[in-house]
């Protein structure tokens, strides 16, 4: 029993080095994932990084063929459209569970808050989305409710920066930023309903703005042995 939740814990974080490495830009879509490579540099076995890659397939985060191993996909817009549907839902209810242990217990959504303000300014986005990210996790871990923190990680927002890169830097960052901080106060005063209310906002604010978006349709990416991810190549 104990090997198993090792093996579990490993692919878990695993799972979430390779949704960081995605996420900040360092594996791009069509980069493939070395199974080998990502063993070396990690070092641990094939069978946790094979059940994490696995677990990035499902989640849609990967592609993958027989013969060609796996990839990282290009996230489309309407897939990031239905996503944050879903999270606005979430997140609302999140906020309801969460509340009660939230109110006037709001230290580390402060410190999170002032580090998405920080980044904002900066116009650092790449530093913005990991603390907002971290900012939301917060509120879903607090929630203590394993299925919900399973469905909001699903979701997998690490890696679903493109179109919430291109929202950040052709609005006001600051001013999305500010965003965070009615939140808080919400949670601070224990005002539960209005928490759960301004969560679902803040992700449909983002929902319209990216509906408004035309684009034009791309391909699927195909695996590539871009220099980018020298480190995920074969010898």
């Amino acid at each position: 029993m104990a090997d198993i939740l090792k093996r579990h814990l490993l692919r878990d974080q695993i799972r979430d080095h390779l949704l960081d490495r995605i996420g900040s830009g360092a594996l791009a879509p069509g980069n493939r994932i070395v199974e080998a490579r990502v063993c070396e540099e990690l070092g641990v076995s094939s069978i946790p990084v094979r059940e994490a890659i696995r677990e990035l397939v499902t989640m849609g985060v990967l592609a993958a063929a027989t013969h060609k191993g796996a990839w990282v996909r290009e996230v489309s817009l309407d897939e990031t459209v239905e996503a944050l549907q879903v999270k606005s839902a979430l997140d609302a209810l999140a906020a309801r569970l969460a509340a009660p242990k939230l109110k006037g217990n709001c230290a580390e959504l402060r410190r999170l808050y002032e580090d998405i303000k920080k980044a904002a300014r900066r116009r650092d986005f790449v530093t913005y989305q990991q603390c907002n990210q971290a900012f939301h996790r917060h509120i879903v871990e607090t929630a203590g409710n394993a299925a919900l923190l399973r469905s909001w990680s699903s979701l997998a927002f690490e890696v679903r920066t493109r179109f919430i890169m291109d929202f950040l830097a052709n609005g006001d960052a600051v001013g999305i930023a500010f965003e965070h901080e009615p939140i808080v106060e919400a949670f601070e005063e224990g005002k539960t309903e209005c928490a759960a209310k301004l969560l679902a906002s803040h992700s449909n604010n983002l929902v319209a703005y990216l509906r408004r978006l035309r684009v034009t349709p791309e391909k699927e990416p195909q695996p590539t042995h871009s220099a980018k991810s020298k480190e995920h190549q074969n010898k």
